[in-house]
């Protein structure tokens, strides 16, 4: 494996960051490599300024009154902190959305000049030069087809709020921006300054177009940049799948999720802070991770055909999902 303490991965909403961490975390332990994945919604991230929903909101009116400044000093503070405890450990830490997202995606809209936002990145990268960090950013030539797939696959409530958050940002309102096309027109904005902040990475890094959305060869482009081999995951039949679908009670708040089998696997359906339609990734025999997320879902069933769903997995900021569901009886 290349040396290296710091893997980050960055891109624009729904490039495939959290999928590809996801499974560079895999490949790792898979090598008997150490690692720690920071998703970037995990409540207590150690690099955020914030660590709840509170702290969260708090951060939020800081910057919206004009108290940018003190955040950003607050911002490289943490991560000065963040940094020596990279440095202590033996293990490999790898962010999602910390470089070019992160605080960089509350600066630019409130029309932060686009040198202060580059010179904040610039001191980061500089904070983070003794763990010798590798940098994986994903990129789409035509943004706008890329936010088409993703608010058709995350609904309509999502490409609602994107266009809120581009459109009626202190940015959006000062280049008069407006519906669909302004939030392309907003993205397009911010990736002409992410790429520049690439090209001035001074580390191992690679640039990584995703419109074809060929994973698997991007898969073997970001492993080869860290020198990692492919991993292969378990392969199920289609029957041993089937073994754990159905609908999943929850007994604590009364909700429901059902697991389904898909084309390509099983797909989970209704479960609180995840997509519609999510893909399970088979890790063992009643193991899977679920896609984009630092969550594992365990089935145990028993001969009689009953079966529980065991959740594992980190707290997020917008809350917690279930840890136990149990499937309904046919």
């Amino acid at each position: 494996m290349r040396r290296t303490k710091l893997i980050l991965v960055e891109g624009l909403p729904g490039s495939g960051k959290s999928t590809l961490a996801q499974y560079l975390t895999w490949c790792l332990k898979a090598g008997s490599v150490d690692v720690r994945w920071w998703y970037e919604e995990e409540l207590g991230h150690p690099v955020y300024v914030f660590h709840d929903r509170d702290s969260l909101r708090e951060t939020v009116a800081s910057l919206t009154q004009g108290g940018y400044a003190t955040v950003v000093d607050a911002a490289l503070a943490q991560w000065r902190r963040f940094a020596g405890m990279v440095a202590n450990e033996k293990r490999v830490v790898l962010l999602d959305s910390c470089l070019f997202g992160y605080l960089t995606w509350s600066l630019f809209p409130l029309g932060v000049p686009e040198t202060e936002i580059e010179s904040y990145v610039a001191e980061v990268a500089r904070i983070m030069a003794p763990v010798d960090p590798c940098l994986i950013y994903l990129y789409q030539d035509d943004v706008g087809a890329s936010l088409r797939r993703v608010c058709d696959r995350r609904g309509s409530a999502t490409k609602q709020r994107l266009m809120e958050q581009s459109t009626q940002s202190r940015y959006g309102q000062r280049h008069q921006l407006s519906g669909f096309d302004g939030m392309v027109e907003y993205w397009n904005a911010y990736r002409r300054l992410t790429d520049a902040m690439y090209r001035s990475f001074a580390f191992p890094k690679i640039a990584i177009e995703t419109t074809a959305g060929d994973w698997a060869a991007y898969q073997r482009r970001a492993l080869a940049l860290l020198d990692l081999p492919p991993r292969d995951a378990p392969q199920l039949s289609p029957a041993a799948l089937c073994a754990f679908t159905g609908v999943y009670d929850d007994p604590v708040d009364g909700g429901a999720v059902t697991v389904a089998l898909g084309e390509t696997g099983l797909i989970l359906h209704g479960m609180p802070e995840v997509w519609q339609a999510t893909p399970l990734w088979p890790l063992a025999v009643d193991r899977f991770a679920v896609e984009s997320l630092p969550f594992e879902l365990r089935f145990e069933c028993g001969a009689n055909g009953e079966c529980q769903m065991l959740v594992d997995g980190p707290e997020l900021i917008g809350g917690a999902l279930p840890r136990l569901l149990v499937r309904r009886s046919e």
